[in-house]
Formats: structure tokens, sequence, C-alpha cells
């Protein structure tokens, strides 16, 4: 579903930008591709272990105020901690923010990385690492803390 928000260009231009948008129906069959496609582990099931979490994710990508790259990195983020399925949340919210980007005109510039995924879930890094990672800057490596 495309929507149109306002974005400010230099001091005192704005333009319309037109997002594309994921939905939770589409979350699902990305959830359950990846599961087909990436096996990670032999008890993967396809199941949405909260429907109401995963529309509170599409809701908080769409009133977020920012670029293609801020909202993909509140999907992922969001995806990522909230568990909204039985299994492959990480892989999922990696898949979904690279396909919102694409949708948007944007590349993703780093490849699936289980580790920072991790990270991501552990609230290790900042949303705004985050951004910049998908950006394909640099990454701070990843340490639990003990």
């Amino acid at each position: 579903m495309r929507t149109q928000k306002r974005e400010r260009v230099g001091d005192s231009r704005v333009r319309l930008v037109k997002f594309e948008y994921l939905s939770a129906k589409q979350l699902v069959e990305i959830n359950n591709r990846v599961l087909k496609e990436i096996r990670a582990r032999r008890a993967d099931s396809h199941r949405v272990a909260s429907r109401t979490k995963l529309n509170a994710i599409v809701g908080e990508v769409r009133a977020l105020d920012g670029d293609a790259f801020a909202k993909a990195a509140c999907l992922l983020v969001g995806m990522t901690k909230r568990h909204a399925f039985d299994s492959g949340n990480r892989r999922t919210a990696y898949a979904a923010a690279k396909l919102f980007l694409e949708a948007n005109g944007k590349t993703m510039e780093v490849e699936h990385d289980p580790k920072v995924l991790t990270g991501i879930r552990e609230g290790f890094y900042s949303t705004e690492e985050v951004v910049g990672w998908l950006k394909g800057n640099g990454i701070r490596e990843f340490r639990r803390n003990i």
C-alpha cells in the first residue's frame, strides 16, 4: 500500500515522498518463504505467534517520520525484538527490510549477518546504528554484556 509523506528539502522547500509499505499479510508470507528457503533448524515452524505484535510493527513503520532507511530499520528492529512468529523472526526481519527498501527504490548495502541481528534483538545497537548499517556503513562488533 502506498502512502504519501512530506519531506523537507533545503530550508523552505517540501516535497511529497510516497512510500510502499508491507502489510501484515505480506510479512506472514515472507516468514513462510524464509522458513522454506533458509532452513536453520529442523523444528522451524511457520506460525504467527502474535498478530497484535505484527500489526503494531506495521503501524509503527507507517507512523514513523523518516526516510526509507529509518523506516526499514524500524521494521527490522521491531520484528527482531518482538517475535511475532514462532520461528525465523530475524531472518524474516532482514528479508522484510530488504524488500521494503527495494520497493521504495533503495538498496540494502549489507548481507545477512546473524551476529548483527542477534545484537539488534538484544538491544546492543541503537536505531541510528542500524540505519547506518543498512546503508552499508560499518557497525561495531556485537558483544554480549555479561
